[in-house]
């Protein structure tokens, strides 16, 4: 018996989606590990923790970078003659 190619293209279609659908399922099982179970939480903790620290170094970044723009800032006015100075105001 002889397959056709809509046959092929309709299996192909259908182990796909079973195998999209297989990951998927796979995904909500290791989220609800995670997120239920007192292994899953401390990792979870620990992940949060690593955010937190990333977060405090971003805003400590952005902090220095604001001084350093105040203190370039500072140093270009200062470089401005008084007699000019009102022009830039």
């Amino acid at each position: 018996m002889r397959r056709s190619k809509r046959g092929g293209i309709g299996r192909f279609v259908k182990r796909f989606i079973m195998t999209i659908l297989a990951v998927t399922l796979m995904a909500a099982g290791v989220a609800g590990f995670l997120l239920f179970t007192m292994s899953g939480n401390v990792w979870l903790e620990q992940l949060l923790s690593y955010g937190n620290e990333v977060s405090f170094r971003a805003e400590g970044l952005d902090l220095r970078f604001e001084q350093w723009a105040d203190s370039l800032e500072t140093r270009f006015e200062r470089m401005i003659p008084e007699t000019v100075r009102p022009f830039f105001d």
